[in-house]
């Protein structure tokens, strides 16, 4: 009779020992392929390692599932589910038979009564055997999909699976902006994590430890259940992120290639869609990254903002070797010419005030420039029979006239000058014209800027010659 001393539990049989070994001797596998349960006729069965067969078998059919126990790796979990339409009878005794029809394990349970429907009740059975092996990679399970019912939570849990293998996660609360600690609560991008709240890390100094983490408040952050095991962290997986101020509303990917052993090989998550950080406008200088996104930009008002070099004052007053690269700027060119526009000496090529005419007139400063209309300035000539040359101002403006006359006899004849003299005269001289070898006198009365007076003593008209200087 079943009661608190009972005990309850699994074995190999003797052909299942021999069958396992062989299988791990060779490299070849045990299937198990069918489980059966029976009622022991009433008894409570102990199970026995040279059992063929169980007592009074009540059903035998294909297994659900054989897996190793997530807790133990020495224990392999056998399962079979009894639909509610098949009952009628006890379980007290479990058996596991191979692909061949020997029986390689055994098992006793406390009795439970499977009811038919027709009886007013019905359920589902679960049967599972938990049995301790020596090599869980020696046993493999045999089944036919077709005919196998399926626990809800063998479904959830291969659903479960298969939803973590993809690469499109479940979304994450917030994701990180630097290295942070993987324990205990903390804001991250402006949000105030909660616990088991999921995050992407991303910007951990050591790259294998990003990945996507469910917060905990009371001590280390665990990896989430659908990036936990490398074959769920694949390259190209991708991740949303709910909220952040830097981060929010964005997607990111995982860019690292294969392989990947999670806890070893670096993480790195770039963004695939989101937010820049460039405000929205129009700009005179962006920053495209290797996607073709825009990732920076500014209004650019200055060479400098454009990453143009202007030229230092010393470039700009170099003599020689110039750099022909840079553009100059007003204030440069102000003082490249001004390094250049020095006084022009003899010797010192440079720049020099053209003089004013009384400069020029006065002949003592060194420093200006002479132009050819100051250096003639009063230079005048008249090359007639009565004519003159007037000297430039800065000469004096010396005048040196000359001419000739008739002076009728016994008389004075006033005598005209060609061009008056503006301030005085300085001397004049007259002379008869010789005329048939005869000689004559004559004299001069008087002088003014504008002609003179002279006298003819003689009894005949002579002919006559003069100069006068002035200015």
């Amino acid at each position: 009779m079943t009661d608190q001393n009972s005990q309850f539990f699994a074995i190999l049989t003797a052909v299942g020992e021999a069958k396992l070994a062989n299988a791990i001797a060779l490299g070849t596998t045990l299937t198990f392929a069918q489980m059966a349960v029976g009622d022991a006729n009433g008894t409570d069965p102990i199970p026995s390692r040279l059992q063929t067969r169980l007592i009074n078998e009540r059903r035998r059919a294909l297994l659900n599932q054989v897996k190793p126990d997530p807790a133990n790796a020495s224990v392999i979990i056998a399962e079979q589910v009894i639909p509610e339409s098949v009952g009628g009878w006890w379980v007290r005794e479990i058996a596991l038979y191979d692909a061949d029809g020997d029986m390689v394990a055994v098992a006793n349970c406390a009795p439970t009564y499977k009811p038919l429907l027709s009886q007013g009740s019905g359920r589902t059975q679960i049967i599972r055997i938990n049995l301790i092996v020596s090599s869980t990679a020696n046993i493999e399970l045999k089944i036919d999909p077709g005919v196998v019912l399926a626990t809800r939570e063998y479904v959830d849990t291969v659903v479960i699976e298969a939803l973590a293998k993809l690469d499109f996660k479940q979304s994450v609360l917030a994701a990180t902006t630097a290295n942070i600690t993987l324990s205990g609560t903390q804001s991250i991008d402006g949000v105030l994590l909660t616990s088991d709240a999921r995050v992407l890390v991303k910007n951990q100094t050591a790259a294998k430890d990003n990945g996507l983490y469910i917060v905990s408040t009371a001590g280390t952050w665990k990896r989430a259940q659908d990036a936990d095991a490398s074959v769920k962290v694949t390259p190209g997986l991708f991740v949303s992120v709910e909220t952040g101020t830097s981060n929010g509303d964005s997607v990111w990917q995982l860019v690292t290639d294969a392989p990947i052993v999670l806890g070893t090989t670096a993480l790195v998550f770039e963004m695939a869609v989101g937010r820049t950080g460039v405000s929205a406008g129009s700009y005179g200088n962006v920053t495209v990254d290797k996607y073709g996104r825009v990732i920076a930009g500014t209004n650019p008002k200055t060479l400098a903002d454009y990453g143009i070099d202007i030229p230092t004052q010393a470039e700009a007053e170099k003599q020689e070797a110039q750099d022909n690269t840079k553009p100059m700027t007003v204030l440069r060119v102000f003082q490249a010419i001004t390094k250049r526009l020095v006084q022009a000496t003899e010797t010192v090529l440079g720049w020099a005030k053209v003089s004013t005419q009384s400069q020029t007139d006065a002949g003592v400063d060194d420093t200006t420039i002479v132009t050819p209309k100051k250096l003639r300035w009063g230079l005048s000539i008249n090359l007639a029979a009565n004519g003159y040359v007037t000297f430039p101002s800065w000469l004096g403006g010396i005048i040196i006239l000359w001419g000739g006359g008739s002076l009728a006899s016994a008389t004075t004849t006033s005598i005209t000058f060609p061009l008056a003299f503006p301030t005085s005269y300085l001397r004049a001289v007259s002379s008869f014209q010789l005329a048939g070898g005869s000689y004559y006198s004559l004299g001069m009365t008087t002088a003014t800027n504008n002609g003179m007076t002279l006298w003819n003593p003689n009894s005949v008209t002579i002919a006559c010659q003069y100069l006068a200087i002035g200015y």
